[in-house]
């Protein structure tokens, strides 16, 4: 059960640590619950003490989740995709970021490349869907798909890294 002094708490270690802490899987759906609780308790009492003590709530959960936020975006920049303490949100979002991170790594690897830089080629990757994969639009604003298990197709390396790295596809030689 939360209450201000276990956010408060939270809030310290979350601050004090540069590892994510650990949370309850459920901690954002507790902690809106929570809030809204302490809303109604603040609008329905019109005591200043009350809201006053709501307001400085929201303050404290807003903090600590931007100091997650801040968190699993510098797990992505390190490029680890899983870590102990996440709720199911964060691990959506790490997952979204880690792949942001990869296209865009992909994307720019032109700059490190040796050679005569007409590497076209090198970015078509050919691989074997392992899943029906519905259209969706890729990084580069193109529409892929739709792709069923078994088909074989020729993408560009980031789209094909992703879809490697989720177990969606396989490389073919």
């Amino acid at each position: 059960m939360l209450n201000y002094a276990k956010l408060r708490e939270m809030q310290r270690s979350e601050i004090s640590t540069s590892e994510l802490c650990i949370v309850e899987e459920d901690f954002y759906s507790l902690l809106k619950s929570f809030l809204d609780e302490k809303k109604e308790e603040a609008m329905g009492s019109q005591n200043l003490l009350v809201i006053k003590e709501y307001e400085n709530l929201r303050k404290i959960a807003r903090a600590i989740v931007n100091k997650r936020n801040e968190k699993l975006v510098l797990l992505a920049l390190r490029g680890k995709r899983e870590t102990t303490g996440m709720t199911k949100e964060e691990a959506d979002f790490l997952g979204h970021l880690s792949r942001a991170m990869e296209a865009n790594e992909a994307q720019l690897s032109f700059i490190f490349e040796e050679g005569n830089g007409s590497g076209k080629k090198d970015n078509i990757k050919r691989l074997r869907l392992l899943k029906d994969i519905s259209p969706y639009k890729g990084l580069d604003d193109r529409v892929y798909g739709p792709f069923k298990a078994g088909e074989e197709a020729d993408l560009p390396a980031d789209e094909a890294q992703w879809l490697l790295k989720e177990k969606m596809a396989e490389l073919l030689a």
